[in-house]
């Protein structure tokens, strides 16, 4: 009985010290992320993991947002160099609006605001520079009236 408490005190050790999503999903990770947030208002959070979607096939959420309010995405990861996570806003004919990477400058941005001129269905795509598998991140969307 002794060693079976041992061996799973040890696989959950090994398990919260795990690089991958396991740090995307503690509470430390999110804290530091939602912090960024500001004086916005939480709405949610989208956890993502490298090696689930691509820059052809991205993870895509929907949300509604209200005119008069200013929305706020907050993109945090692991800051692993060639394989940053990229999340765009887009419009609801899915056309971008904004994103947290300029292809220009190929220059990345923490957050991205949008102050919303119109009622409607809004798209937060998401996918990291590489297909890559073990990295995550998460994008955090906030809200302000004006």
């Amino acid at each position: 009985m002794k060693n079976m408490k041992q061996l799973i005190l040890l696989l959950t050790l090994a398990l919260s010290f795990s690089p991958g999503r396991a740090q995307c999903d503690s509470d430390a990770f999110m804290d530091k992320c939602a912090g960024n947030l500001g004086g916005s208002i939480f709405i949610k959070s989208l956890v993502m993991k490298s090696g689930e979607a691509t820059e052809a096939k991205p993870n895509l959420f929907s949300y509604v947002f209200s005119k008069g309010s200013t929305y706020n995405l907050v993109v945090c990861d692991q800051n692993t160099s060639g394989n940053k996570l990229i999340v765009t806003l887009l419009d609801r004919n899915k056309k971008e609006i904004v994103s947290n990477y300029n292809k220009k400058t190929k220059k990345f941005y923490p957050s991205l605001d949008y102050p919303c001129g119109a009622t409607g269905v809004y798209y937060i795509e998401s996918h990291f520079e590489s297909d890559k598998s073990g990295t995550c991140g998460v994008a955090i969307l906030g809200f302000t009236k004006q």
